[in-house]
């Protein structure tokens, strides 16, 4: 009588634990396949753009836009990234330190570099100039640089520059708040471009997806797939006597 209520809770444990793990075992295999196949499918460079898992992660708004106004655009830098109105124009800058426009181009102020740009935000070249302060419009809508507390002008688009006088004239770029629509936009923008797709696979086949506890199902999924090997080599081995016996 003990021996076949031991063989009945064996059956049950070997059934019960088989169905809990099988929702595991489809939840690992269906990302592990995916994990596989990250190049292929791209999972690795594509962003998740939900703004709900974003929330998931506690990957929030930034509230260190630093943006400069011209003419009719907004440069705007959050963490190291600087948008032209709505584009991402570079993924890795050190500080925006101010924005100039004549008719013909506009020029970034970064702390050690200045770019020039079309008026429709195109990129024409990058030059260094070190321990840059700020910029802005001289005589004759030419460019001005403040650096290391000494000024100079460039009347010839960047090609050379001479010593400014400190008493002249110059109209300097000053940082403003960017419209809300503006930078509403460039928040999502840039919430959407540091979470990969691969992360969050790669945490729902961990389970650290669902935090702590995801992590610990995980586990038990694991133990009770050893018990689910265990009891099955018993219920085959016992069936397996039971038919030598029969034979003999």
């Amino acid at each position: 009588m003990k021996k076949n209520w031991f063989w009945r809770f064996l059956y049950k444990l070997h059934r019960y634990t088989g169905l809990f793990s099988a929702l595991i075992l489809i939840m690992l295999a269906v990302t592990g396949i995916a994990l596989n196949h990250t190049e292929d499918l791209e999972l690795d460079s594509q962003m998740v753009q939900s703004p709900t898992l974003l929330d998931w992660y506690n990957i929030k708004p930034s509230h260190k836009l630093k943006s400069f106004s011209t003419k009719d655009h907004w440069l705007t830098k959050v963490d190291q990234q600087l948008y032209f109105d709505h584009t991402l124009l570079s993924k890795n800058i050190k500080d925006l330190l101010g924005t100039v426009a004549t008719n013909d181009f506009i020029v970034v102020a970064l702390k050690d570099s200045l770019l020039l740009l079309s008026l429709q935000g195109e990129l024409i070249e990058q030059t260094t100039f070190e321990s840059i302060q700020n910029i802005g419009l001289g005589f004759q809508q030419n460019i001005v640089i403040k650096s290391n507390n000494s000024h100079f002008i460039s009347q010839d688009g960047l090609i050379s520059w001479d010593s400014y006088p400190k008493n002249n004239l110059v109209t300097w770029s000053n940082a403003s708040a960017a419209p809300q629509t503006l930078s509403q936009n460039i928040n999502h923008q840039f919430r959407s471009s540091i979470l990969p797709i691969e992360r969050v696979i790669l945490d729902i086949h961990s389970g650290r997806f669902f935090g702590y506890f995801g992590v610990i199902i995980v586990d038990i999924s694991g133990v009770f797939l050893i018990i689910l090997a265990l009891s099955g080599c018993a219920v085959w081995l016992k069936h397996k006597f039971r038919g030598l016996k029969r034979h003999k």
